[in-house]
């Protein structure tokens, strides 16, 4: 069975639990282990000015965080807002009925539970009977070795196992003091990818250092092949719209003609008839000459052999044109 942790602090009007008094509580409450069930609850208490050290006062802030008067039997939850006025007693026993059967874990704890117990009487404090102090299972996640020689100072540890302490106008605040208890003790006992020591930090942080840099390599290589195919995507989309353009230019110049792209010429011209007018068929052995004139009709051919008086010599290499031809 797993134990409820109570994460404690406890502001207070003197160091000695047997002069002073407790005026503010604060309590986080962890059921089952689960960080997601924790709740936080904050009470004040009204105070006995006569026995106060005002060093302590001074401390904690007391004139300018205090929310009830001096001198009375009063109490407030201050955990809501608006804070939530009540007689003492009732705070008593709802801080009673919280932690019962609770862990106390806390900086210093000792100190906030001496404190606790002169406020919930004789006989009330039914938490668990060992507390435990963040600064000591700091020590033994970084190794007794590693946290120096005692007293161990708890900023100190609570930032080698990663935790930074509270700021100036959070410290010595009793919820801003149990979440850093919270913290600190989640911190020491969470699983680490590392051993806490020096060696084995250095270790982690060069592994981390290699992967960021093999990941940084990759995502350069990556954005160079995507600005080449940028690049080469742009180049096609150019041609293409050449191509296109140039498409629409001829379209439009074969509209503008109004002709064929091939005319064929009649009468004499040259232009697949015979000198003698007569069409010459494309199987036709006339038809062989490099213009496409009759130059010395085929002896094959019978039908387009001119007479003596109309044969006329024409080489290969000296094709006559149209006008030619005609005179």
């Amino acid at each position: 069975m797993t134990l409820p942790i109570a994460f404690v602090d406890v502001e207070t009007t003197h160091l000695s639990a047997e002069i002073g008094e407790a005026w503010e509580v604060a309590v986080i409450l962890r059921e089952d282990g689960d960080p997601s069930t924790d709740t936080e609850y904050l009470w004040q208490f009204s105070i006995d000015l006569e026995t106060a050290d005002p060093e302590a006062l001074a401390v904690g802030r007391f004139e300018e965080r205090r929310l009830l008067p001096v001198d009375t039997d009063q109490a407030a939850f201050t955990g809501s807002v608006p804070a939530v006025l009540m007689p003492r007693a009732d705070a008593v026993a709802a801080i009673v009925s919280l932690l019962s059967g609770a862990v106390l874990v806390g900086s210093n704890p000792g100190f906030d539970e001496r404190f606790l117990r002169k406020l919930v009487g004789p006989g009330n404090a039914q938490w668990h009977y060992r507390p435990y102090d963040i600064v000591q299972l700091a020590a033994a996640k970084i190794g007794a070795q590693q946290a120096g020689p005692l007293p161990w100072r708890t900023h100190v540890l609570s930032r080698a196992v990663g935790v930074e302490p509270p700021a100036e106008d959070v410290a010595h605040t009793a919820l801003g003091d149990a979440r850093w208890a919270r913290d600190v003790h989640d911190a020491a006992t969470r699983r680490q990818p590392y051993e806490v020591t020096v060696e084995g930090r250095a270790q982690h942080a060069m592994g981390l250092y290699v992967e960021t840099a093999v990941e940084l390599e990759d995502t350069r290589l990556a954005l160079a092949a995507a600005a080449a195919a940028v690049e080469r995507a742009e180049k096609l989309a150019s041609q293409w719209a050449m191509l296109r353009a140039y498409d629409g230019a001829a379209t439009e110049l074969r509209k503008a003609l109004g002709t064929p792209s091939r005319p064929v010429v009649t009468g004499n011209h040259h232009f697949g008839r015979s000198w003698t007018g007569h069409a010459i068929e494309d199987n036709c052995p006339c038809a062989k000459a490099p213009c496409g004139l009759v130059a010395q009709p085929s002896d094959e051919c019978t039908e387009h052999r001119p007479t003596k008086s109309t044969r006329q010599s024409h080489p290969a290499d000296a094709c006559p044109g149209p006008a030619e031809i005609d005179a």
